[in-house]
C-alpha cells in the first residue's frame, strides 16, 4: 500500500473513531506498597476497532497532526468517568491530561462539580496526571490554573517523572500531591543500585514534602519488593494488574508479598527503634569464605592491626562464623600453635557461638543481647545480616555510643511534666501501628474546659490538672498499652487491643475522683466556674471533662498518615460537640 493510501486509511480510522465514539475505557490499579490495598484506577483508552491500523499511542499523535486532540481526548475522558462511576466508590481517579488543556475554557466548564455529579463522582476522588509529552511554557499562569482545580478539591500528580520534560521543575512550581517514577527508573531496581538509590533518595525528599511517589511499570516480584524497601508509598505495573474495563481488586498472593516485606522493613515494626535500627550504625567491612587457610587470616591480621574481626561467609554471604584477633593471636601463639593450626581452614577453628541479629533490629535491642554474652565474648563484635546474607559490623563501642545517644534522644522528646513520650515517639509509634494487619487502637484523650480552668486557678495548678490526667492514664492501662502527651491539654493512648472503652471508662472515673482536690468547695459543689472565654468575656464553664477519639483498624481503612490525621481529627471534632465526658468511635459513631 502506498504512503499515499496509507495516510488516507489513518485519517479515516481516525475520524470514525471520533464520529462512532470506537473508545472503550480500561482501569489499571494503583496500590498501596503498605498494606496492599487499592487506592485508586489510572484511566486508560482501547481502540474499538477492527483491523486499526495503529495503536493508541499513535492514535493520540495522529489526533494531534489532524487538529482534533481536544475532541479525542474529551471523548476517552468522559468515557472514562461514565463507566469508572459504579465501582469507584471512595477510591481515586486518575485521567491523563496535556498541560496545554488545563487552561482551556471547554475543559475548564467539563470538570465542574455539578458534571462530576451526575455521576456520583466528587472532584477529590480526581486526580490530573500531567502528561510529560509537552512542555509547559507559562508557568505563571499554569500555575494559576492548578490552583484553581485544586481550590477545587482536586489533586495533581506529576506523570513520568525522569521522563521528557517530567523534571524536578515541575515538582518545584506544581506542588503536586503525587509523582509518578517513569518505568525507565523502575525496571530491575533490584538489579541497579544506582536506580535504587536514586529512587530512595527522591522517597526521601518527597515524604519531607509531603508528596506521594508512585512507582509505574513494575513488572516482577522482585522490583515490588525492592520499592517497598526503599519507602515508595505506591505502585502499578502488570505484576500487580493489568488495565481491564472491569475495576479489579489486587489478588491475595500479592498483597502478601508487600504486607510480608514490610514485616521485614523498618516500617512497621510492633516495637520501632526511637532512634534506629542496627544496619544504620554497621560497618561494612572485608569477609573471608570458609575454605580460605588460618594461616592467611592471621598473616593478614598480622599486616593490618586496626582489623580485629573478620566474618566467615559461604558463596550465599551466609554467615557461618566470626574469627576475632585475639582468638587468632592465642591459636597460634602457643608452642605448637603454627603447626597445628597454619593448615587448617577457618570453617575447622569457627566457635559456634556468636551474635547474629537482623539489619532491621531496634539498636536497643542489640544491646541487650549484647550485654546477656558470656563474659569471654562480651567485647565481640556484633554481626549484621540483610535476610540472612552478611550486612556488615557493629562494635561494642559503636553500640555503647549509639545506646547513649538514644537515651539522651528520648529524654528530650519526654515531656517534663508528665514524664510520658512527647510527638517524636508518639509519631513514631503511630505510624508502626497504621500500616500492619495487626489489630489496633489509637485513642486522643483532650481535656475540656481546661483553658478556663487555668484562666482561673492559675499555670500551677493547671500542670497540677495535666499530671493528674497522666496518673489516671497510667492506672487504667496496666498492659502493653503506650501513652504519650501530645502537649498542652492532649494525650494519646495506642493498644494492640480493640476495646477500649473501658481504660477510658476507667481514666475518666479516676479523674472525677481528681477534680475535688483540683478545685475549691464552692466550685466543686456547684459544678462550675467563673473565668473569661476567648474573647476575653466572663463567662460560667462547667468542670472539666474529657473527650476521647478512638480510631482502630478494625473499623477504618487508613491509607496514609494525612488520611489517619483527618479521620481522627473529625472523630474529635465530634466528641467535643458532646457535653461532658465522651468517647466517639471512628466508623461507628463517626465516619
Amino acid at each position: 500500500m502506498s504512503a499515499e493510501k496509507d495516510e488516507k486509511r489513518i485519517k479515516e480510522q481516525l475520524f470514525k473513531i471520533i464520529a462512532e465514539k470506537r473508545i472503550k475505557p480500561v482501569y489499571q490499579p494503583i496500590v498501596s506498597l503498605r498494606d496492599g490495598e487499592v487506592i485508586g484506577y489510572e484511566a486508560l483508552s482501547r481502540i474499538e476497532l477492527d483491523d486499526c491500523v495503529f495503536s493508541v499511542e499513535e492514535m493520540f499523535e495522529y489526533a494531534t497532526k489532524y487538529e482534533c486532540l481536544w475532541t479525542l481526548e474529551y471523548i476517552c475522558r468522559k468515557k472514562a468517568i461514565k463507566e469508572a462511576r459504579a465501582e469507584l466508590g471512595h477510591k481515586k481517579l486518575f485521567l491523563n491530561v496535556e498541560p496545554y488543556i488545563f487552561n482551556d475554557e471547554r475543559f475548564k466548564a467539563g470538570m465542574t462539580k455539578n458534571y462530576l455529579k451526575r455521576y456520583g463522582i466528587s472532584p477529590d476522588n480526581i486526580v490530573f496526571e500531567i502528561s510529560e509529552r509537552t512542555d509547559i511554557t507559562e508557568v505563571e499562569s499554569f500555575q494559576q490554573t492548578v490552583k484553581h482545580y485544586e481550590e477545587q478539591e482536586y489533586e495533581i500528580a506529576i506523570d513520568d517523572f525522569g521522563k521528557g520534560y517530567a523534571g524536578f521543575n515541575r515538582i518545584f512550581f506544581l506542588q503536586p500531591r503525587f509523582v509518578k517514577i517513569d518505568i525507565s527508573l523502575i525496571k530491575d531496581i533490584d538489579k541497579d543500585s544506582v536506580k535504587a538509590s536514586m529512587v530512595a533518595g527522591f522517597a526521601k525528599y518527597c515524604k519531607d514534602d509531603g508528596i506521594f511517589l508512585i512507582a509505574e511499570g513494575v513488572e516482577t516480584k522482585a522490583e515490588l519488593e525492592k520499592l517497598v524497601q526503599i519507602g515508595v508509598d505506591y505502585a502499578q505495573g502488570y505484576f500487580l494488574g493489568k488495565p481491564k474495563a472491569n475495576m479489579q481488586k489486587i489478588p491475595r498472593k500479592i498483597q502478601e508479598i508487600i504486607i510480608n516485606e514490610n514485616r521485614a522493613t523498618t516500617r512497621i515494626q510492633s516495637a520501632p527503634s526511637f532512634f534506629g535500627n542496627i544496619g544504620a550504625i554497621c560497618h561494612r567491612v572485608g569477609t573471608t569464605t570458609c575454605d580460605t587457610k588460618a594461616i592467611a587470616v592471621f598473616e593478614y591480621m598480622q599486616k593490618n592491626p586496626e582489623v580485629t574481626e573478620i566474618c566467615v561467609v559461604d558463596n550465599e554471604k551466609k554467615v557461618h562464623g566470626l574469627l576475632t584477633k585475639q582468638y587468632i593471636d592465642e591459636c597460634f601463639g602457643g608452642r605448637y600453635g603454627y603447626n597445628l593450626y597454619s593448615r587448617k581452614k577457618v570453617i575447622e577453628m569457627l566457635e559456634p557461638n556468636f551474635l547474629e541479629v537482623d539489619s532491621r533490629m531496634p539498636i536497643e535491642k542489640v544491646a541487650k543481647l549484647a550485654l546477656i554474652r558470656p563474659r569471654h565474648m562480651l567485647y565481640d563484635a556484633i554481626v549484621v545480616s540483610d535476610n540472612g546474607r552478611y550486612d556488615g559490623l557493629v562494635t561494642v563501642k559503636d553500640l555503647l555510643e549509639a545506646s547513649i545517644t538514644i537515651q539522651v534522644e528520648r529524654a528530650m522528646d519526654t515531656n517534663p511534666l508528665t514524664h510520658l513520650p512527647g510527638n517524636l515517639q508518639i509519631e513514631k509509634q503511630i505510624e508502626s501501628h497504621l500500616f500492619t494487619k495487626k489489630k489496633y487502637s489509637i485513642m486522643y484523650l483532650d481535656l475540656d474546659n481546661f483553658k478556663a480552668y487555668n484562666d482561673a486557678y492559675g499555670f500551677e495548678n493547671g500542670d497540677l490538672m495535666l499530671k493528674a490526667v497522666a496518673r489516671c492514664m497510667k492506672e487504667a492501662c496496666k498492659g502493653n498499652e503506650f501513652m504519650g502527651h501530645i502537649g498542652g491539654d492532649d494525650f494519646v493512648i495506642i493498644s494492640e487491643e480493640y476495646n477500649l472503652s473501658d481504660i477510658f471508662q476507667k481514666v475518666i472515673e479516676s479523674f472525677h475522683l481528681c477534680l475535688e482536690e483540683l478545685y475549691s468547695k464552692e466550685d466543686y459543689a456547684k459544678k462550675e466556674i467563673y473565668s473569661k472565654n476567648r474573647h476575653g468575656e466572663a463567662e460560667v464553664f462547667p468542670l472539666a471533662s474529657i473527650s476521647g477519639a478512638l480510631l482502630t483498624n478494625e473499623k477504618a481503612v487508613v491509607q496514609s498518615m494525612e488520611d489517619f490525621s483527618a479521620k481522627i481529627a473529625r472523630t474529635k471534632k465530634a466528641s467535643k460537640q458532646v457535653s461532658g465526658d465522651s468517647l466517639m468511635i471512628y466508623g461507628e459513631d463517626v465516619s
